[in-house]
């Protein structure tokens, strides 16, 4: 495993502040299934309330296993897990009154309108048909479901659907809000219209901890990422930190304008600012296009797992 520094946890947070403003703290955490298969091993770190953490690994890392505990759906076989405060696993209950989940394989009924799905989630969690009814459409308004309330699901985009769905786990005004993969098999815009739909929630100052196999959903959501590994925490900080552990320079792609005009590409990595200077004006005199390439979530990923997300 890559040696990186201490992450920092509590960005711009007094130790006072921070203390009271935990949302998640997972310490040596593990969990080893019947038959001897260890998923997690020694997983320690903290997510701040209000705060988008990423979790990110490879299939089979335990990124699932890892979010599975914290949601009281698991309990681990060692260390200690609090959520808002409370321990998962002596105040089950407490905790579930406070969180909501997502799991990947969620999918509304097709043959259902997102305000059935909606009120009905109300009406199970208990409340009086006045107050289902209030309290779904102001979940429908704030997801922009409204308009498109009594449409089937079979006639909404993934993006929509999706919607629902999250929409379903934030009756119950939950404080943290687990998402396992929310984007998996959207198109770009039903990716964004998630996106949005996450800073809107963390706005309202909701908790969000999401898994992802998008390091440009990871770069754009992210406070703080994690990485895990063979079920171990390899990297927790913030993207730019992670970014910094490649130990990568800058590098310059300068390529032809047109292709197949006799020219090759060619990828430089310039070591000062007069060198970068000398690539843009070499640009210039050869009609080249000149594109900077800075560090990326994905290189540090590659670096800390020894391996593509795609693997």
């Amino acid at each position: 495993m890559t040696t990186i520094p201490s992450p920092v946890y509590e960005v711009g947070l007094s130790p006072n502040q921070a203390k009271g403003s935990t949302a998640v703290s997972a310490s040596h955490l593990s969990k080893t299934y019947p038959g001897g298969t260890q998923a997690l091993q020694d997983v320690s770190f903290t997510v701040n309330r209000g705060h988008v953490f990423c979790l990110l690994g490879r299939n089979g890392a335990g990124k699932t296993t890892l979010l599975r505990i914290l949601a009281t759906q698991l309990r681990s076989t060692g260390g200690v897990a609090e959520v808002l405060g409370h321990n998962v696993a002596s105040n089950t209950e407490t905790v579930r009154a406070k969180i909501a989940c997502v799991p990947q394989e969620a999918r509304p009924q097709m043959m259902t309108s997102p305000w059935d799905h909606v009120y009905y989630k109300c009406l199970i969690d208990g409340m009086p048909r006045p107050e289902a009814k209030a309290r779904a459409k102001e979940v429908l308004e704030l997801l922009g479901l409204w308009e498109h309330k009594d449409k089937l699901s079979s006639d909404l985009s993934g993006g929509l659907r999706q919607r629902i769905i999250i929409g379903m786990a934030l009756t119950g005004s939950p404080e943290l809000i687990f998402l396992d993969e929310p984007t998996i098999g959207l198109d770009p815009l039903g990716r964004r219209m998630v996106w949005s739909l996450i800073r809107e929630m963390t706005r309202k100052g909701v908790t969000v901890m999401l898994t992802t196999h998008y390091m440009d959903e990871a770069e754009s959501l992210a406070d703080n990422v994690g990485i895990i590994e063979h079920g171990k925490m390899v990297f927790v900080g913030t993207v730019e930190q992670a970014k910094a552990v490649t130990e990568m320079k800058m590098r310059v792609l300068i390529e032809p304008l047109v292709a197949n005009n006799g020219s090759k590409a060619e990828l430089l990595t310039p070591n000062s600012n007069q060198e970068i200077l000398q690539i843009i004006e070499r640009g210039l005199r050869e009609n080249m296009k000149v594109t900077f390439k800075p560090p990326t979530l994905e290189d540090a990923f590659i670096k800390l797992v020894g391996g593509t997300i795609e693997d």
